[in-house]
């Protein structure tokens, strides 16, 4: 019965994003890390004089990720974001960057948020197809591949932590590590797989947390309402990753293998803290939750774990 409940959830999620004309839900980055897969090289459109980084030095916000520098996913880490009570407050643009650019010639199609039970992390914008697309700030490509819903995607690390990803390319330009100034041409417009519409997928993250573009961006002027970004912990999409957990079901053909603890000499454990779920701890430790379920003898049907208890994550 719960399997079947599992089953109609998700059915429900599909049918609902399909009527609304959702390109991307927030399961959608979940889902990609089975369904994602690298273009070949002669896919990209080679730009000449580009720069990429050769240290890690180099890397936007490095030591503040805690060396999070994914080149194969939108966010398969959770990081401790140092709120610690205040706002956080984030300059969008230091003196010595180029100035904001809009990212497209389009007007804003769908917002940023739930609806009726699906979360949209970012906001859609019409534009024609071939438009060209542009980094809005300075920083470096962290991502550029074809990732499940997002279709061909850019994901863009700036310097003052930011992310912005740019969905449905049809064309890529950029490479992971390479360097770019803001009004650089990223890719080129395509149309969503789901809808079939032309349309740019934007997310702006920050610590790989989505929040709302509309807090810095006025998109009926195509630029910054204001060079200061006050980001509070209410600003980032927070539960969704529950909701989520309860859609995600383990593959029929999983053999469920059980694993005993003893088996392996570096095995590795994770302390069960307030508020945690099985699938927090399978993004924290970058495992699969199919996986992180094998390991802990576990199912879907019976994930529930306690304060204080203890899980294998390798």
């Amino acid at each position: 019965m719960k399997k079947i409940f599992t089953v109609s959830i998700l059915l429900l999620s599909i049918v609902l994003v399909r009527a609304q004309g959702l390109d991307i839900s927030v399961q959608s980055q979940y889902t990609a890390m089975r369904d994602s897969a690298n273009v070949s090289e002669n896919e990209i459109v080679e730009v000449e004089d580009a720069d990429f980084i050769s240290e890690t030095y180099q890397i936007p916000g490095y030591a503040l990720y805690d060396k999070y520098w994914d080149t194969e996913n939108i966010c398969s880490r959770k990081l401790n974001i140092p709120f610690e009570g205040n706002p956080l407050r984030i300059i969008l643009v230091q003196s010595n960057n180029n100035p904001f650019l809009f990212p497209c010639m389009g007007d804003l199609k769908t917002a940023y948020g739930e609806m009726k039970g699906i979360f949209h992390p970012g906001v859609d914008l019409t534009l024609k197809s071939g438009a060209p697309v542009k980094t809005c700030f300075d920083g470096v490509v962290r991502m550029a591949k074809i990732y499940g819903d997002y279709g061909r995607v850019v994901v863009v690390r700036h310097y003052n932590g930011l992310e912005t990803v740019y969905a449905h390319l049809d064309r890529l330009m950029v490479k992971p590590g390479q360097v770019l100034r803001a009004g650089d041409v990223i890719g080129v417009s395509g149309k969503s797989k789901k809808t079939g519409e032309e349309i740019l997928h934007f997310e702006t993250r920050f610590m790989n947390e989505s929040f709302d573009p509309a807090l810095f961006v006025d998109f009926d002027e195509m630029d910054l309402k204001d060079n200061t970004l006050m980001l509070t912990e209410s600003d980032l999409e927070k539960q969704v990753v529950e909701k989520v957990e309860k859609m995600v079901s383990v593959p029929q053909n999983d053999q469920r293998q059980k694993v005993n603890e003893s088996n392996s000499a570096d095995a590795a454990y994770h302390i069960v803290k307030a508020g945690e779920t099985m699938y927090r701890i399978s993004v924290q430790y970058n495992v699969p939750l199919n996986r992180l379920l094998q390991m802990n003898n576990m199912t879907e049907n019976n994930a529930t774990i306690s304060v204080g208890q203890k899980i294998r994550v390798r």
